[in-house]
């Protein structure tokens, strides 16, 4: 059962992720909770990887927001419909900050509507 519900997004590029040991870009998000995320790449996840990533994203406000967390591959699929390959991933240990910025994202969210 999922803890929290997810964000989902309009535009499939807003939310960079980076594979941060390479720093290179992997992929985007493409929905968020404070427990995980749905990536969206070009190449598949092994499930029961582990992978240390950063988050960049533009705000509202046009601010650059960046936090680190890592995530295992809870599943992944490759979706015939978009191309991408998506995969499911699961925060590890303690995450304050992307807890934070995904939190920030549903409370900005709450005052559009």
């Amino acid at each position: 059962m999922r803890q929290s519900s997810r964000i989902t997004f309009r535009s499939t590029f807003r939310i960079k992720i980076s594979d941060r040991e390479r720093d290179t870009l992997i992929g985007y998000a493409g929905d968020v909770s404070e427990c995980g995320m749905k990536l969206l790449g070009d190449s598949l996840v092994e499930p029961g990887s582990e992978l240390k990533l950063c988050v960049r994203m533009r705000d509202r406000d046009g601010e650059m927001r960046q936090v680190e967390v890592d995530m295992i591959c809870q599943w992944a699929q490759e979706n015939s419909r978009t191309g991408f390959f998506e995969a499911g991933l699961a925060v590890v240990g303690e995450a304050p900050a992307y807890v934070r910025l995904v939190e920030g994202m549903r409370n900005k969210r709450k005052e559009q509507v």
